[in-house]
């Protein structure tokens, strides 16, 4: 049961925006579009470190954003793949980013961090500033892959298996830089589920 749950990821579908949430910024991206390669909105959030953390000084790298919550089963499920990736792959090559989009921040965030050994940078978000700016999020977890110029590659709804990011993630390295022309082969056009 557990395992059909973290499948599916946390909070469901959603077809409107709820009404009590503001519109997206005018940079924001619209998670569902069929338009991929599309620049991934600049964000300056604190880290469990104490620093900034900017989207653009990954600029060179390729990088997978992973925006969680404490209280999600599914994110939680996935942690050990994304750690696992993170010794797999050299962090000048990939950053990963997980965000946390917690309201109680710090104090919770904290604790949950290092019981699970988050092995990459966890950002905290607790106003919603950056999903907002990547359109809202369908459900839990949710992770944009970028290419090393700050484009978005592919996302996926729901917890992932590390070999479904490392397919994605070992194309990018090996890609020649983009010009922005055309679609690079293998480029996801639709936000994928693990449903």
């Amino acid at each position: 049961m557990v395992l059909v749950f973290a499948g599916l990821g946390c909070g469901g579908e959603r077809t409107a925006r709820p009404a009590e949430l503001p519109e997206p910024p005018e940079q924001a991206i619209d998670a569902r579009s069929a338009a991929r390669l599309l620049p991934g909105p600049d964000f300056e959030l604190l880290g469990l470190d104490g620093e900034l953390h900017r989207l653009s000084d990954h600029r060179g790298r390729v990088v997978l954003l992973n925006f969680w919550a404490t209280w999600c089963i599914a994110c939680r499920s996935e942690i050990p793949e994304l750690n696992q990736l993170r010794r797999e792959i050299p962090a000048g090559e990939l950053a990963i980013l997980g965000i946390s989009t917690d309201k109680e921040g710090l104090a919770i965030v904290r604790p949950y961090a290092e019981k699970l050994a988050m092995a990459y940078p966890v950002l905290l978000d607790p106003a919603a500033v950056s999903t907002k700016m990547f359109g809202g999020l369908e459900g839990y977890p949710m992770t944009f892959i970028l290419d090393r110029e700050g484009l978005i590659y592919s996302s996926y709804l729901g917890a992932q298996e590390k070999k479904t990011f490392l397919e994605d993630v070992q194309y990018l390295l090996q890609a020649p830089a983009s010009e922005g022309e055309t679609l690079p082969p293998g480029a996801r056009s639709d936000v994928r589920s693990s449903a």
